[in-house]
């Protein structure tokens, strides 16, 4: 989509093509969260540590955390596990609204890289932010950040004139991208300062990060063409 191209409207009778990464996300999120229910909190919490994000192994701050998963790999598998059902349903319900539009205007493949991209993305956010925490970092925040990003370039309504900073001209896109950037960054760092704690809380980095690997990575994924 070029600068100045109207957004399309959808009306009721409109429907989308059938997302299918969209729901198979969806479906491995639910069917782990169900098989945690299942199994039982002991059973939840070997999958936490085992596959959830520790930053402090993949840092080496601390010895000792051991794993069957390398710790590379959980960089990937922390996304698709939660931290209760609450949790499960922000993060679905969110991704639902957002990804089947993304994934229509991107396809299939390009989404996918997306998400993980920005899945990715958080997770070395959280990572350099507290290298040394041993506390597992879960969910696909920070990979569904990344296509509210994507959603942000695609579909705003309100146009932007471009800006000239510093002798450069700044497309009137990447203007209203960073709009919503700064949005949603607020938006994260005043939910951290209401609900974060010592022990944990809200992985606000990850957020950050994979919003800012969408917008990255958005516009490029947007403009070239569709496989």
């Amino acid at each position: 989509m070029n600068a100045g191209t109207p957004p399309p409207v959808f009306n009721r009778a409109s429907r989308l093509p059938a997302a299918y990464a969209t729901h198979a996300i969806v479906a491995i999120c639910v069917l782990i969260q169900l098989l945690v229910l299942v199994m039982g909190p002991e059973f939840g919490r070997n999958l936490t540590l085992s596959a959830g994000l520790v930053p402090a192994r993949l840092t080496g701050h601390v010895i000792g955390l051991s794993s069957p998963l390398p710790a590379w790999l959980t960089l990937i598998t922390h996304i698709f596990l939660h931290g209760g059902l609450v949790h499960l349903a922000m993060n679905m319900v969110f991704l639902v609204w957002v990804g089947r539009m993304v994934e229509w205007r991107l396809g299939m493949s390009r989404f996918l890289l997306l998400f993980f991209l920005g899945g990715i993305a958080g997770g070395l956010a959280q990572v350099l932010t507290a290298s040394g925490s041993v506390v597992p970092v879960v969910g696909a925040s920070g990979a569904i950040s990344a296509v509210f990003a994507t959603y942000a370039l695609l579909f705003a309504r309100s146009g932007e004139e471009p800006a000239r900073i510093l002798g450069m001209t700044i497309s009137g896109e990447t203007v209203r991208a960073f709009r919503f950037a700064c949005l949603w960054i607020g938006l994260q760092l005043l939910t951290a300062v209401a609900f974060n704690t010592g022990s944990g809380g809200i992985a606000i980095w990850s957020h950050i990060g994979g919003f800012l690997a969408g917008l990255l990575f958005g516009l490029p994924f947007i403009r070239a063409p569709k496989s």
